[in-house]
């Protein structure tokens, strides 16, 4: 058995990320509702992504076809949603969820079009901010082999390069059973809307974080950096002056010489 999966970004957290809790709570809860036959089958119909505008567009994240695949996009959108949600405030956050699901959504209907379910191409979605936000910032990986445990760290680019490649794969090898449509169109619009939060400063980064994937393309200069060399010219202004002071040397002297007597005739 063979199992890795990221576990923290490494960033500071301004703030607790209630929406994001929020949302995972309530994908659980509909979910778990669902596994256990409490939800009618019409609903679930209509909760089901398909052609055409249906409360599928956005409700396919609620739907989960077993415990772990439920418990994958979980584990997802925990490490790299709190990270985002975090540094920005609460309706932003779930702006941005709603728009990276509906991105994976209409990716994968104008595609693709099959049936689908789930939360992948929200949570790649997500990812796809933290590429912006966070590209060298270092992800945890835990995983486990066999039955021996491991760990190991990586940069959020390296991360979300290999998930998109697998994906890209997949397409590629036309594998079935997953809707890698949905996970690239999802990434894709992460990382554009990742990328306009923080050119209209919707989103931020901490002063503890690498540079931004929008600072490396258009050497746009973070708020941090901003806000640091305004507290330097600050400083420089209430800095107290030393008093200066000048030094008049003394009008320079001469000896006396003493003058011979005129003789008198």
């Amino acid at each position: 058995m063979f199992i890795v999966v990221p576990a923290k970004v490494e960033t500071l957290m301004d703030r607790h990320p209630w929406s994001n809790y929020a949302i995972m709570a309530t994908i659980i809860l509909v979910s778990i509702a669902i596994f256990i036959g409490a939800v009618p089958e019409a609903l679930i119909d209509l909760l089901v992504l398909d052609r055409g505008l249906t409360p599928g567009i956005l409700g396919h994240v609620l739907i989960h076809g077993g415990i772990f695949h439920l418990a994958g996009n979980m584990v997802f959108l925990w490490v790299f949603g709190n990270a985002i949600c975090a540094n920005t405030t609460d309706r932003i956050y779930i702006g941005l969820f709603l728009g990276v699901t509906l991105g994976a959504a209409l990716c994968h209907i104008i595609i693709d079009g099959n049936p689908a379910i789930g939360a992948s191409g929200a949570t790649n979605g997500i990812v796809g901010i933290t590429l912006a936000m966070y590209p060298l910032n270092r992800v945890h990986m835990a995983g486990i082999f066999f039955i021996r445990p491991f760990s190991f760290g990586t940069r959020v680019w390296h991360l979300a390069l290999i998930y998109f490649a697998l994906d890209l794969f997949g397409v590629i090898s036309s594998g079935v059973g997953i809707a890698y449509w949905a996970h690239l169109g999802g990434v894709i619009t992460g990382l554009g809307l990742g990328l306009m939060g923080l050119k209209f400063r919707l989103l931020g980064v901490t002063s503890y974080d690498n540079k931004t994937l929008l600072e490396f393309l258009g050497g746009e200069r973070s708020e941090v950096e901003e806000e640091e060399e305004e507290d330097e010219v600050l400083t420089e202004a209430v800095r107290p002056q030393a008093p200066t002071y000048t030094f008049t040397p003394p009008p320079e002297t001469r000896p006396a010489v003493p003058v011979p007597p005129v003789p008198k005739k």
